[in-house]
């Protein structure tokens, strides 16, 4: 017992003890069981014998909620003192209580927040009849970055590794504007939708090769960044780094061969 107090409260930062979701570990792992239980068993029992739910308001509304929540993470990092050069200069986490660390720290629970929310996507394909589309890619995805984001809120909360929290609500900016508008009948929403489909994936994969930049920054000697996080986070990005470069092969790759054929 000591033992984990040592590492999930001594070592954690004591702002966010209390907050939902940050505290303990295990409403965390409850709620991953809970999604894998729902995603690959309850749902898809529940929807054997029914017809697919269409939810096509409910999905727009979501997706315009994403684009604004993610502005808003985006406009309160700026607040809290964020800057460009996050990107490659050593800035450590002030685990203070001035106002600006404090707003930082909440940012940091925002994406947990709405990492959690995110899961619900996965359920909604299952409602749709869409389990081609719950593939290891998606639900690992997912996965990892709600549980990188609990870890990240309860220990770091800050520095120049935030810069992973700016550039991933930009490009969620993009990819759920993008959704919204594949989704919509409006005309000119399905025109711009079908030029910026080919690129989202393109997107993830910079938004990758810039994380790992930041991260291996983050790694300078004399730079107190929390190195155990990194330890973590690296490899999971080299993970996601091959998953969404095979999606992209296949899926790509596989529309080139079939217009060639068709040529």
């Amino acid at each position: 017992m000591d033992l984990y107090n040592y590492y999930i409260f001594d070592n954690a930062d004591p702002r966010t003890h209390n907050w939902f979701l940050a505290g303990s570990p295990f409403p965390m792992l409850g709620v991953i069981s809970a999604y894998l239980a729902l995603v690959y068993y309850i749902v898809p029992r529940f929807m054997e014998n029914r017809k697919p739910f269409q939810l096509t308001k409910f999905i727009g509304v979501y997706n315009l909620f994403q684009v604004f929540y993610c502005i808003g993470v985006v406009r309160l990092c700026f607040q809290a003192g964020w800057k460009f050069d996050y990107f490659y200069r050593c800035y450590e986490t002030d685990y203070s209580n001035d106002p600006k660390a404090v707003k930082m720290v909440e940012v940091s629970w925002y994406i947990l927040f709405i990492k959690f929310v995110e899961l619900l996507e996965t359920i909604l394909f299952v409602l749709r009849k869409k389990q081609s589309q719950v593939s290891f890619l998606h639900v690992y995805h997912h996965i990892s970055t709600f549980f990188i984001a609990y870890v990240f809120c309860k220990y770091v909360g800050g520095s120049m590794l935030t810069f992973s929290i700016v550039i991933n609500s930009v490009v969620h900016i993009i990819m759920y504007s993008y959704y919204f508008m594949s989704a919509s009948e409006t005309k000119i929403f399905k025109f711009l939708a079908s030029k910026v489909k080919k690129y989202i994936t393109s997107i993830q994969l910079i938004q990758f090769g810039l994380l790992t930049m930041n991260n291996f920054f983050g790694l300078q000697p004399g730079c107190n960044t929390c190195k155990p996080f990194l330890a973590m986070y690296i490899p999971n990005i080299f993970i996601l780094i091959y998953l969404f470069s095979s999606f992209y092969k296949k899926t790509y790759d596989t529309k080139r061969t079939a217009e060639r054929k068709v040529k």
